[in-house]
């Protein structure tokens, strides 16, 4: 018998794939044998079989008559490994089946799955903000990606549109303080393309550092000579990131970080002094230090501003109530002082004469104002004068307040019961100066007690609750409801359905028939629930006539139960013939 070679030859047909979009290369699907021999083919390529009797020619193209719509090309159905197989075995020289018999596989693995790839980014410090990502100095990425079939064959990226290009190296985005959309994808050996819409990652870089500003009261710009109650604050931002930390020194001292308050001068002596300061972005952006010189004179003539009421300081912000004035003082140790000037919201300057009230409109308002001693010595410089600046927020309203009740209560109509047991839970909140406390008082005490946790009220009847919420420019709101205390449980009552018809051992005699009647009667709430036991047997919920009772003896106890919660026992001694 003639020897016969099958040889299975797997024809591709390549279509020209275009890019499509930002020049993307997409790769031709095609077949792929490894190092080991394993072939591989994608699941798209078509596949045709032919037969040969010589390994070096075409051969004969084999075909199904009964299934032609499904061949010529067929498809592989399986992702991963697929058989073309003969029934059996034949013995090359004798052309005889193999014993024992043997099915002869040829493998091919099916490739329709594209490698999925991730990124890492690393080297920069990070923060999320508002649902953005931003990177510092130092960022570099990387992509990995894993194919389960043929394996990985080429890695793509593209930064801000430019024309995709293979990952060879940890990527170093050349983007300085921009926005950044990072696209990647991954091809394997047999053409498969990853999906680039999962792979988009927008972020940030911000390589610039924050910018920070003194601000200064009472200095004289001609100079710097500022007094001991000058106030300097440090005002730092950042468009990107945002700050992370401002930092300040005095002189040769250490720096420290600054806490948003105004910076305490009195540790300084009356001389030259230089003001360092810098700030760090979240992304780690440092700012380089600046400084203000400063001649610190502490008996220079000075104008402070002083805060007659209610104030409160936090975050930066300066809170004043509706009760609020500002006093204006200028002190001058020399000529002494000729005139003091200030301005309400952007108005003309007029004289200070003494503590004016805020304006009576919530917000934030400037106040400006300025001094000159009898020498026209002043805050200013030449003929014009350099006013002092305070941003306030007038808060004119209270807390708002709410309650509710922890344990046990009922509800008719418009009136709350409480019992022993039940407390009152006191809540306030402030969305502008904040809330400061709760305190409340009961039946208009004067006394107003401090609110700490929930508390009960004692004493059967209706009882006033008064409650006041003070934010913390001492704006107050308050708030007033009524609750009946019911502390009393209902009186217990039994009823026996027949008369005892004598006494034994000074106990009352029933016959065995005998049921009893449970009740409690409650002046305010009503009774809930009943329960009992006989003869210390388990306590059980009343809900009909106990009956069943042995010979001799017998003991009921019984407890009546209001609807919050009060309750009573009684028991019942009798003997049953």
């Amino acid at each position: 018998m003639k020897q016969i070679t099958f040889i299975i030859f797997f024809l591709l047909t390549h279509t020209a794939l275009q890019c499509l979009a930002q020049n993307q290369l997409i790769p031709e699907k095609k077949s792929y044998e490894d190092s080991t021999g394993l072939l591989y083919w994608n699941k798209e390529v078509p596949v045709y079989i032919h037969l040969s009797a010589k390994p070096d020619e075409k051969g004969d193209l084999l075909k199904n008559k009964t299934q032609e719509q499904y061949t010529n090309p067929f498809y592989f159905d399986t992702e991963g490994v697929n058989y073309i197989r003969t029934r059996y075995a034949v013995d090359k020289e004798t052309k005889k089946t193999v014993y024992p018999k043997t099915e002869i596989l040829f493998k091919v693995y099916a490739d329709g799955r594209a490698p999925v790839t991730k990124a890492r980014f690393n080297g920069a410090d990070k923060v999320i903000i508002n649902n953005r990502v931003f990177y510092g100095k130092g960022l570099k990425i990387t992509l990995i990606s894993k194919d389960a079939g043929s394996g990985v064959d080429n890695i793509y990226y593209s930064i801000n549109s430019v024309p995709f290009q293979i990952y060879e190296n940890e990527i170093i985005p050349d983007i300085k303080n921009d926005s950044c959309e990072l696209k990647f994808y991954s091809t394997d050996k047999v053409g498969n393309v990853e999906d680039i819409q999962k792979n988009i990652i927008k972020f940030y870089i911000d390589e610039d550092a924050p910018e920070t500003f003194h601000n200064v009261t009472g200095i004289n710009l001609e100079k710097n000579i500022i007094a001991l109650n000058t106030k300097i604050y440090l005002d730092a931002s950042d468009s990107k990131s945002g700050v992370k930390t401002t930092f300040y020194k005095f002189d040769d001292g250490s720096f420290m970080p600054y806490n948003g308050n105004v910076l305490a001068l009195n540790q300084l002596s009356e001389d030259q002094h230089v003001l360092t300061y810098y700030s760090v972005d979240k992304v780690g952006n440092k700012e380089t230090p600046k400084s203000f010189s400063f001649f610190l004179d502490k008996s220079a003539p000075i104008l402070t501003s002083d805060v007659l009421g209610d104030r409160f300081i936090v975050d930066g912000k300066i809170y004043f109530s509706g009760r609020t004035k500002l006093k204006l003082t200028a002190v001058d140790n020399k000529s002494g002082i000729k005139e003091v000037k200030y301005s309400i919201d952007g108005s003309g300057f007029k004289d200070y004469i003494e503590p004016f009230y805020l304006p009576k409109k919530p917000g934030f308002h400037i106040i400006k104002y300025y001094a000159v001693d009898r020498m026209n010595n002043s805050t200013g410089i030449d003929n014009g004068y350099k006013y002092s600046t305070k941003k306030i927020y007038v808060d004119l309203v209270g807390p708002t307040l709410n309650h509710t009740f922890v344990g046990k209560r009922f509800f008719t109509r418009d009136t709350v019961f409480l019992g022993k047991q039940s407390k009152i839970k006191l809540m306030a909140t402030d969305a502008e100066s904040g809330l400061q406390y709760i305190s409340y008082s009961i039946d208009g005490e004067q006394k107003e007690t401090i609110y700490k946790a929930p508390f009960s009220v004692s004493g059967n009847g209706k009882h006033l609750i008064e409650y006041f919420g003070y934010d913390n420019v001492n704006n107050r709101n308050i708030k007033r409801f009524y609750v009946v205390i019911d502390e009393d449980p209902p009186e217990p009552s039994y009823t026996f359905s027949v008369a005892p018809y004598r006494k034994e051992n000074n106990l009352d005699v029933y016959p065995s028939y005998v049921v009893i009647y449970l009740s409690g009667i409650d002046k305010m709430t009503g009774t809930e629930k009943i329960f009992y036991s006989v003869n210390n047997g388990p306590e059980k919920l009343y809900t009909s006539p106990v009956s069943g009772f042995k010979k001799g003896e017998n003991t009921v106890d019984f407890k009546t139960v209001d609807k919050l919660g009060n309750e009573k026992k009684k028991t019942i001694h009798f003997f049953v013939k």
